[in-house]
């Protein structure tokens, strides 16, 4: 679906219409949502191709769970996204999962299970919980989204109460990622190799690296190992504190190749969040740190961590309107924070700093309309497959509107 309909429009409210009325009754649960947003940037393009203005924002995501038995839970979620060149005219599995519950503080999950990432990836997939259109990209790239919302394999979770302080959640998990091949993060790692065989095959025969081939066939990412846990602490009085720690790795292997070409090693990324809400206010912070090693080709391209953090203020002075403010912080590398290490590349392309505003009006229990406006210097985060030439100082303006059943 490249542009938006009359047909979709139709469609996408009589779905929702009919689906308020639907009952499967009480051990099956059918919801979901769907999103249609307009996106328009200046200076760069903003992982569509916006500065001309885009409407490629398209989510619709239906989930269905089935309890047979108290402790059990069987369920998933069908997902079509229409963001640029992310999972153009598909539909894919979100997440799905086997969930059984021992205890409250104990519980299995298995399958493609919400990566527990700070405060808000579990809900990143639910558009009518967030206050704005996106969340904080040093945190929440969305970009990353399609790897970074779910890992497949098997987590420990539950809640630990601790009497008049509150309570615990708890989660604890192992598996790998998934990469699609549709996303713009494979794009970009396609173009990067194939950069790189380009100036290999420009060198005389003997100083062209061996391990480099000479052509571009194909490429395929693969997640070798992962593993991590979160902790979020809940106060009795609106306060939620949270620690994230994560490992992983994953591979490039080219033209079918058994032996891989480059792979990307995260030492450890942790996320430290805070969040205090009242009936008419929340602020949130989270900071961030990702010690990786990349390497291609035998030779080491990144080594060292990235820094990111942000800052986030929501207040509802009447009902049904939220206003927002939003300063958002990643570095590439955390000790080159003026990019003297890069003398081959601007020193903007070395961070990104975003200073945004937003409005959510809720139109309903059920859809809302948001819209928000970001001014950013720096462009750590663009990926070439869309800017050819990214300009340091740019912004861009985003709408969404969204139902929920």
């Amino acid at each position: 679906m490249s542009r938006f309909s009359p047909t979709f429009l139709a469609l996408f409210f009589l779905w929702t219409s009919m689906a308020h009325a639907l009952s499967l009754g009480e051990d099956v649960q059918l919801h979901g949502f769907a999103s249609q947003g307009y996106i328009n940037s200046r200076g760069n393009n903003f992982l569509a191709h916006s500065r001309s203005g885009s409407i490629k924002m398209s989510d619709i995501g239906l989930n269905l769970n089935w309890q047979p038995f108290q402790s059990l839970r069987i369920g998933g979620q069908g997902y079509y996204r229409n963001l640029g060149d992310y999972n153009e005219n598909r539909v894919v599995l979100d997440w799905g999962v086997i969930d059984y519950q021992c205890w409250d503080f104990l519980a299995v999950r298995a399958g493609k299970v919400k990566m527990p990432l700070g405060l808000y990836n579990e809900v990143r997939d639910s558009p009518f919980l967030l206050p704005m259109v996106f969340l904080p990209q040093s945190i929440y790239d969305e970009s990353r989204r399609d790897s970074n919302l779910a890992y497949i394999g098997v987590g420990v979770y539950g809640n630990i109460t601790c009497g008049r302080f509150g309570d615990m959640d708890y989660h604890l998990f192992s598996g790998e990622m998934d990469f699609p091949d549709e996303s713009q993060l494979e794009q970009n790692n396609a173009s990067a190799a194939i950069a790189v065989i380009n100036r290999n095959n420009t060198l005389p025969a003997d100083k062209q690296n061996p391990l480099i081939p000479s052509t571009y066939e194909s490429l395929e990412r693969e997640s070798d190992d992962l593993y991590g846990g979160a902790l979020v602490y809940n106060t009795p009085f609106g306060l939620r504190l949270s620690g994230t720690l994560l490992h992983s790795k994953a591979s490039i292997y080219l033209n079918g190749s058994s032996q891989a070409a480059g792979n990307t090693l995260i030492h450890k990324r942790f996320v430290f969040s805070a969040e205090y809400s009242t009936e008419q206010w929340l602020l949130a912070g989270e900071y961030s740190e990702t010690d990786r090693t990349t390497t291609m080709f035998g030779a080491t391209s990144l080594d060292g961590p990235s820094q990111s953090w942000y800052l986030m203020v929501c207040y509802t002075p009447v009902e049904n309107w939220t206003f927002s403010l939003l300063y958002d912080e990643f570095y590439r590398m955390k000790h080159d924070k003026h990019g003297d290490e890069r003398p081959q590349s601007e020193p903007y392309t070395g961070w990104r700093k975003d200073v945004g505003a937003g409005l959510r009006y809720d139109v309903s229990a059920w859809c809302n309309l948001k819209l928000e406006y970001h001014y950013v210097d720096g462009t750590a985060m663009q990926l070439s497959v869309i800017n050819d030439d990214p300009k340091r100082y740019w912004s861009y303006f985003a709408a969404s509107l969204s139902v929920v059943f």
